[in-house]
């Protein structure tokens, strides 16, 4: 009962008055937030919409954009809070989750942005190969090992913190 009542917050304090433009940094970044997810979410649908498009490289790109989306959802909402609020305070165990996603996407646009240039590297130096190297078991592979690798190294790395 005594550990629900100890609960630690972290303030974000920083040398510009939020206050004061409050409302003015909430719509500037609203509308950055509204056009990352609109523009990325178009040019993902026309890679799914056009079969032509099925190729390695245009898949790696959609997943480097989604996995844009992904870290803008996890930075912008509470940014977006914290410019319309009084004072800007965090939980400690959801500063670390955020933490924990933002660090998890970030290393996984290095593993895909890896991906792509491998798969450039195999286009351009071993061009007989391409087909038998980069077939569609193998981008999945890539793919999924891309988001669960760095999710999984953080989440061990939490663990043994944790202890």
């Amino acid at each position: 009962m005594e550990d629900d009542l100890n609960v630690m917050y972290i303030t974000l304090e920083g040398h510009v008055d939020v206050l004061k433009y409050g409302y003015l940094y909430f719509v500037l970044m609203f509308i950055i937030f509204i056009l990352i997810i609109c523009c990325n979410s178009f040019v993902v649908y026309i890679i799914c919409i056009h079969r032509s498009l099925h190729e390695p490289m245009y898949i790696l790109i959609a997943a480097l954009l989604m996995n844009s989306v992904f870290i803008s959802t996890t930075i912008y909402p509470k940014l977006l809070i914290d410019f319309l609020s009084v004072k800007q305070v965090i939980s400690y165990p959801f500063c670390v989750f955020q933490a924990f996603i933002y660090y998890s996407f970030g290393a996984s646009e290095f593993l895909l942005l890896t991906a792509m240039s491998f798969d450039r590297y195999v286009s351009i130096c071993k061009p007989l190969r391409y087909p038998t190297l980069m077939r569609i078991t193998t981008i999945r592979i890539v793919l999924v090992s891309s988001w669960l690798l760095p999710a999984c190294e953080l989440a061990g790395l939490i663990h043994q913190l944790g202890r």
